[in-house]
């Protein structure tokens, strides 16, 4: 009896560990903007919603994608590259896009996921920025 209660209790605890899997694999798939703020450094705030523009990002196994157009459907921005996520520290490096500028650089960010909505949030090149993104699947 005692060896089924430790079993027991060794497998609650198991499964109730996050992994660093776990964490990883819960931004992998695809997401859309919901909302975002921008703060320049001068304080100039930009805020953004899905009826301004539409952005989408997609992660799967370290890598990221994401293509943005504007509100009349005119190209935007799209960068791929790769990312890590430890703990709720979430790191992307822009490898290849149409923002010269980012290439290369790594950024980072807070992430927190709540139901379906991941909060991103962090500096990019000196402005304050404050995502909310949806999960498309």
């Amino acid at each position: 009896m005692k060896h089924l209660a430790l079993w027991i209790f060794i497998i609650f605890c198991c499964a109730a560990a996050p992994s660093q899997a776990a964490e990883t694999l819960s931004l992998q798939g695809s997401w859309t903007l919901k909302s975002a703020v921008y703060t320049k450094a001068d304080g100039t705030v930009i805020k953004l919603s899905a009826d301004d523009l539409k952005s989408v990002k997609i992660l799967s196994k370290g890598r990221f994608s994401f293509v943005t157009v504007n509100k009349d459907g005119s190209f935007s921005s799209a960068l791929t590259g790769s990312y890590q996520l430890n703990g709720d520290s979430y790191h992307e490096t822009p490898q290849t896009g149409s923002v010269a500028t980012m290439l290369n650089k790594t950024y980072e960010f807070k992430a927190k996921v709540e139901d379906d909505l991941w909060h991103h949030s962090g500096m990019e090149d000196g402005m304050k920025i404050e995502e909310v993104w949806q999960r498309l699947d």
